[in-house]
């Protein structure tokens, strides 16, 4: 129960509360109050803010909204909350266990009140929480950031924090996490950020640059990005319906005619459209294929295939559609993309030089569908005899291994 959440890929910011994951543990001591000869440290004014911060987190309205423990414990005391109780949260006490000192941090605070006996605190009643419905949720949203961009080693929810503090004024800020094999949360490289207005979310994207180190940071409206993953499930899910009934009707042409299903393959492959091509040069070392995909799709390009390999110095991007790499081209500027804070050059394939790349295409995608459908055809045969060899061990006959299946573009 911190100034921040890490959760386990959320497609929105609003789905974190089924999935997040609490990332409370006690982090390094800011401060202490040591005890010399009855004299005790006066904490500094920075650690007196962090600890309002924090207390104002727990009783705001993000953690208010799921925070089942909390939410149980003010329904037992008119909102009063016993500092026994407050001191048992991890990343409070890391800051400090001097109820004396989370009292006087908590002077300042409109949000806060103190009990007269100096022993509990609350909410207070002249700022009750909001409604949690619809229309909240569509406000919380609305005024949330994705942001993309982060080292995945070494990155903290205190780092991000710290970060924030330069922008706008933020209530919360999620990290995005998954379980690897071994089941363990590891940091995705993204975060959701809500800020506090809806200007404050505005002002936010607005800036012209916004840089963590030397790394520019990928910037979105959370709703933009939850439609855009919903896009890419969808089109996902009717890829592999498309691909499974392909495989169907193949079988089905195949035994009545093979020779058949190859010409229709020749003329799909014959169909690659003009002006689709973007060469791009002058790549970074670290660049990869989704970083490239990454950038033109927020440019809107319908991406068929990335050319392009990690340690490359060029590429080639081929686009869905009759001259759709106009399109894209023009929406940059001075026809540069930045990735990983370097300029990559772009141009669209014209004339000769586009001829040569689709005639290569076509001839790379008919090897790519050669193989896999010699691999289709062999994979059933052997993997039943690789059955029949389990069962017989003594048998001389052995019709090998099954021919792998590559994948096609």
């Amino acid at each position: 129960m911190e100034n921040g959440k890490e959760e386990v890929q959320p497609e929105s910011v609003n789905d974190v509360a089924a999935d997040e994951v609490k990332c409370e543990k006690p982090g390094p001591k800011l401060e202490e109050n040591s005890k010399e000869d009855g004299k005790v440290d006066e904490p500094s004014s920075e650690l007196l803010e962090k600890i309002k911060n924090q207390i104002e987190f727990y009783f705001g309205d993000v953690n208010m909204q799921r925070d089942k423990f909390l939410i149980e414990q003010t329904k037992l005391d008119n909102g009063w909350v016993p500092m026994s109780i407050m001191l048992n949260f991890k990343m409070l006490a890391s800051m400090s266990k001097d109820s004396d000192v989370i009292l006087k941090a908590l002077v300042s605070s409109d949000l806060i009140e103190v009990s007269e006996d100096k022993k509990k605190i609350r909410r207070s009643v002249e700022h009750p929480l909001p409604v949690y419905n619809d229309e909240y949720r569509k406000a919380q949203e609305a005024r949330t950031t994705y942001v993309k961009g982060f080292p995945l080693n070494d990155t903290n929810i205190e780092k991000l924090k710290t970060f924030f503090n330069d922008f706008e004024p933020y209530e919360n800020i999620i990290m995005r996490k998954y379980s690897d094999k071994d089941k363990k949360l590891q940091f995705k490289g993204s975060i959701f950020v809500q800020f506090k207005t809806l200007e404050d979310a505005k002002a936010f994207i607005a800036r012209e640059s916004v840089k963590y180190g030397d790394t520019e940071l990928i910037r979105k409206w959370s709703a933009d990005y939850s439609v855009e993953k919903a896009k890419e499930k969808e089109e996902r899910k009717q890829k592999r319906s498309e691909t499974k009934a392909k495989k169907n009707n193949t079988g089905k042409e195949k035994d009545d005619d093979e020779s058949g299903e190859e010409n229709e393959n020749e003329k799909e492959s014959s169909a690659l459209p003009k002006g689709c091509v973007i060469h791009f040069s002058d790549v970074p070392e670290k660049c990869t294929r989704e970083d490239i995909k990454e950038r033109l799709s927020e440019l809107q390009a319908s991406i068929a295939f990335v050319d392009f390999k990690m340690g490359d110095k060029e590429g080639w991007v081929r686009l869905q559609g009759e001259n759709s790499a106009k399109t894209v081209v023009d929406k940059m500027k001075d026809s540069k993309v930045l990735i990983h804070d370097k300029e990559v050059t772009c141009r669209i394939l014209e004339g000769e030089e586009e001829e040569k790349y689709l005639a290569k295409a076509k001839e790379d995608m008919a090897n790519t569908r050669q193989r896999y459908n010699k691999g289709k055809r062999g994979g059933k045969k052997g993997r039943n005899a690789q059955r029949g060899q389990r069962k017989r061990r003594s048998s001389d006959t052995n019709d090998g291994t099954p021919a792998k299946k590559t994948a096609v573009e």
